[in-house]
Parts: C-alpha cells; structure tokens; sequence
C-alpha cells in the first residue's frame, strides 16, 4: 500500500487530496492510504464554521472556489465542483455573486467541498483523519516517520501544508484568536487597546460593537451607531496609522482581470535575463506604479469623456514622455500619486486634527468604494495590485530579487500592498466611521506602548499624549517562526530542509525546489518532502486567498505541480 501524509488540513489540503485522488487512482496496483494530521479543522483552515455570523470574509462569493478547472488543469481530469457563490444558491440562500458573505459559511463550503471530494475517490483510496497536531517528522531508510501525541505513522511521502499557529495569550496581551477569548470578560468600564489596523482589528472591533447589542441606522446614505452602552471605549493604532482601505463594489466578471501593458511577463523575463537578479525597489516597483499610473488616468478621463479617454490610452502608451500626455488631459493636483497613497494624512498638529483628517480620509475611501473598481479612479488603481500578483510572483519567487531589495520587498511592500487592495468589505470602513464619529472607536497616532502589566497598558501616542488601557489585543498575525512549532523545527533538526538563503539573508521559511520538495543545507533535496504555502512565505510569494475560478491559480498549480512530482516519483 502507497502511503501519504498531509501535516495541516486546511485549503490546500483539499487541493492536494483532490489531485492525489486523480492522478493516482488506478496508476499502481496498490491501495493509496491518505493520513491526515490535525487537531481542529476538516478542510477550513481559519475558517471556522462555529465563528460569530457577523465575521464576513473579504472577497466576493463568486471570486472563491477550491476546485481546480480548465485554466490550471487543460488537458486532464478534475474533480468539478461548485464555487462558494454556487454552493450558496444551492443552499437556498439569497446570495449575489459580488456579495460578501460569513466566513463561516465559508467554513460550510470547504467543509462540504471535502465530503464531495471524498465522495468521487475511488475505493482504492482511503482517507484517514488524526485529531492530533504532528510533532515531529524524522526518516527512516526510505520511508518517512510522523508522530503526535498518541500516534506514529509511517509514509512513504508527505505534504506539509501548516498555517498560522495559534497565538498563546500571555500575561502581557490577547492574541486576537481565538476571537471569543479575546473579548471575554470585558464591560464598559474597560478601555481596550487594539495593536494593528487589519482585518483581525475588524473582526474585534465589530464584536465589541455591534456584537454587544449596538446597532447601526442609515440616514442620507451614511451610517450612525447607536450604542448599546456595553461597548468599552476602543483605542486602535499600527506602524502606518492607517486602516485597510475599504473593498470597491466589485464591477468586474468572475473572470475579468486588468491586463498589464508595462508591467508584463515578457518584460521582467527580459530584465531577469539582462540583470539576473532584479532590485524591487528600482526595477519592479516603477513599472507597477505605471501601471497603476495608466489605469487611473484614463479611468479619471472617462468620467468626463469616453472618447478623451481612449485618446489617452493611445498616446500615454506611445509617448516619450508620458507626464506631458498627463499634463495635458489631468490637471496636476489630480494626477496620480502614489507617494499620498503611502502618506494619505500628513502633517497633523494634535490629535484632533489627526481624528479630523483621518475622518476625511474614511469618508473618501468610502467614496470611492461605492463608485466601484473600474470607475473610481482611486479603487481602479488599486485593483491593479490584485491582478497583477502572478507577475510579482515572477519576479519574487525563488529568490529573484537582490538582497535589500527583499528587505524593502517583505517589510514595506506586503504591508502597503496589503492596506491598498486586501481590505475589509466596504460596510465594515462605513462602520468604522460611524463608531469614531461616536465617541467608540478612537484611532491613535504613532502611538507606542509605554508601559504594560496585568491590570493596565501605559500608550503614548506621537503627540506625547498618555492613554490608559484595561487590555491589550495583539491584532496583528505574527510571522511565523519556524522554531517555535515543534513539528516545523524537527524537519530542521532531523535534516530534512533547511531555511532560504537570499543571497546572505536568512528567512524564515523552507528552502524548497520549483517542484515543492524540501532543500537541506547541503542543496540535496529530500524527495517526497513537499512544502507548500505559509512554511515558504518568503521563497514564495502566496498571499493567503481562496482560488479565483478561470484565473489560473498559483495555489492550485502549486497543488498540481507537486502532486505531479510525487506521481513521476512513484512511477520511476
């Protein structure tokens, strides 16, 4: 019998069961024995079905599927299923496909689509789950040796496919999730610091809001909170004093995506051939921001003129000097600027005049939202860096840019990139609005923790202004440190891979071949050792999203490809 060992058991899992169930069912004459280690998901990763309704994920149902199609698999056969859109019509429920809906309803979707898969194996497969995290991972001769708390399980290959381990509180802070620990005991006398502006901060901020009996009415096409005076006054700051902007109605079909004119395939392969490795900073980032560039000229253009419009893109394409084509259709306090997307408040005197810009600033953003992603300027902009993350892949994975530039790349650029075009639902920035408005939510500048004990959390913000806290939730998901999960430090320990080495910089990721199979630190790659998704967040460049049906998905090619690799392996 041919045995396979998934370590983690979220959405990539059921990408790998599903190609391992095609690919090698009926290939060998033995049975195919799959083993499963995991402690709490059966297929949905983060995505907990049990989590509060009010949780919504950020992307359109229809734009979400777990199943492979033509565009990653053209000339086999896979499993075809429904996306989370389809999955929710099926259900009865009234749903839209540019709709947002509850994660964990999306925790139903992925823990159907693995029942449906399991229904298409074949009888020589056999799935077996382990509600137990995987400790260690160590060979033996040719045959790989996983072990939990109860159980030891021989394998002739394993998948590693871990992701975001559980934050432990301390005495100091609250990990965000679990959500419900995070804002148990807390009352209105409770003054609440939240550390991070992302989706997690969101999720807090909606359960100490409206999850407490407040609501929200709308009047002139704007949102105003009436408390339920549960709430506990709410303070919330990050490193770039900005929340995530708002998601744009989405205006795009399922399969739509911007096509890059500068910012292409064919130009990176030719920089990678001429320059070997590429700078991000200097030879990536200005194609992007042309390209960012372009796609809100003539989106601005077109509000006045369709005709004007087309008569741009013509021109700016041929141009020499394109600032002049700018010059002469957008006025220059108009014109695109990414500097003022980075820095959108600037100068601020106090902190009022922070909470006053910052209110100009949502009321903006929530602006341009409701125009949508190909007429408002601004979101058209922005939309550029969703689709185009196959080309920064190009140019990021496998250690393709220098060594400071993937400094500049993992601490500046993800983050940025993550605030522009990977934020909440457009409802959830209208709220925020209106709590500030309230008196609820109050956002700090540059605001550092002071002091911290059990009871109490010193913060001074950058104007030398002293708040006082009853508790500290660390909202931001912290980088995953292979050390610290037991499992992921014996595959170093055991010499079973090794971490990436960006030409001198040690990250905190697997070294891992195009193939997915794991590198020791002499480069001899540990065959049937596949590691794909969180553990090479650093050699890879993944983003954490659900597959987009029709747009060729890395995560499924990633899936595929590995799976091909171990399939040529069995046959040789």
């Amino acid at each position: 019998m041919l045995s396979v060992t998934i370590v983690g058991f979220g959405i990539t899992e059921l990408s790998i069961i599903e190609r391992l169930s095609k690919k090698l069912a009926g290939k060998f004459t033995e049975k195919l024995h799959i083993v499963i280690f995991d402690s709490h998901s059966l297929g949905f990763g983060c995505h907990d079905p049990k989590q509060p309704a009010s949780m919504l994920a950020n992307t359109v149902s229809s734009q979400m599927s777990i199943f492979c199609d033509e565009s990653v698999c053209p000339n086999e056969f896979f499993i075809k299923g429904p996306s989370f859109y389809e999955f929710l019509i099926a259900r009865g429920i009234k749903a839209q496909k540019n709709g947002y809906y509850a994660r964990a309803l999306l925790g139903e979707y992925l823990r159907y689509s693995f029942e449906f898969i399991k229904k298409l194996c074949p009888n020589d497969i056999i799935i077996e789950i382990i509600k137990e995290k995987a400790k260690e991972i160590d060979k033996r001769d040719f045959q790989f040796i996983v072990k939990s708390k109860n159980f030891t399980i021989l394998s002739d290959s394993v998948f590693v496919t871990t992701g975001h381990a559980q934050q432990e509180k301390t005495s100091e802070e609250y990990p965000a999730y679990p959500l419900d620990n995070a804002v148990q005991g807390l009352s209105s006398k409770d003054t609440v610091a939240i550390k991070g502006l992302g989706l997690s901060a969101i999720d807090i901020i909606t359960l100490l809001t409206s999850g407490r009996g407040g609501h929200f009415e709308e009047k002139d096409g704007e949102l105003t909170y009436i408390p339920s005076h549960n709430e506990p006054k709410i303070l919330a700051f990050s490193r770039s004093n900005i929340p995530l902007m708002a998601r744009a109605i989405t205006q795009k079909e399922t399969r739509e995506q911007y096509i890059p004119l500068f910012f292409t395939k064919d130009v990176i392969i030719d920089l990678q051939k001429r320059h070997g490795r590429l700078d991000f900073k200097k030879q990536i980032l200005p194609l992007i921001i042309k390209e960012m560039e372009y796609v809100y000229s003539y989106t601005y253009i077109a509000r006045q003129s369709q005709e004007q419009s087309f008569l741009f893109r013509n021109t700016y394409i041929l141009a020499k000097n394109p600032q002049d084509i700018l010059d002469t259709y957008i006025p220059k306090n108009e014109q695109f600027d990414f500097h003022k997307l980075i820095y959108p408040i600037d100068n601020a005197k106090d902190s009022n005049d922070f909470k006053l810009q910052m209110i100009a600033y949502l009321e903006n953003d929530i602006k341009e939202a409701k125009l949508g992603n190909l007429t408002s300027p601004i979101k058209s902009a922005c939309d550029v860096l969703r689709d185009v993350r196959d080309t920064i892949r190009l140019c990021i994975d496998f250690g393709g840019i220098t060594q400071d530039s993937y400094n500049f790349f993992m601490k500046t650029f993800i983050p940025l990139n993550n605030r522009l075009c990977v934020g909440p639902p457009l409802i959830r920035i209208q709220e925020l609005l209106a709590l500030m408005k309230a008196g609820i939510v109050e956002i700090l500048y540059n605001a550092k923790v002071e002091n911290i004990s059990h009871e109490n959390c010193k913060i001074i913000d950058g104007f030398n202004k002293h708040y006082l806290a009853t508790r500290l939730i660390n909202a931001r998901i912290d980088s995953l440190r292979l050390a610290n999960d037991e499992f992921l430090s014996s595959i170093l320990s055991n010499n079973l891979g090794s971490t990436f080495n960006n030409n001198g910089i040690e990250s905190e990721c697997f070294c891992i071949d195009k193939h997915f199979r794991s590198i020791k630190a002499n480069e001899e790659i540990t065959k049937n050792l596949s590691i794909i998704g969180l553990p090479t967040e650093g050699i890879k460049f993944y983003t954490f999203i659900l597959p987009r049906p029709h747009i060729q998905s890395t995560f499924l090619q990633d899936c595929n490809n590995a799976v091909d690799t171990l399939v040529q392996y069995f046959k040789d």
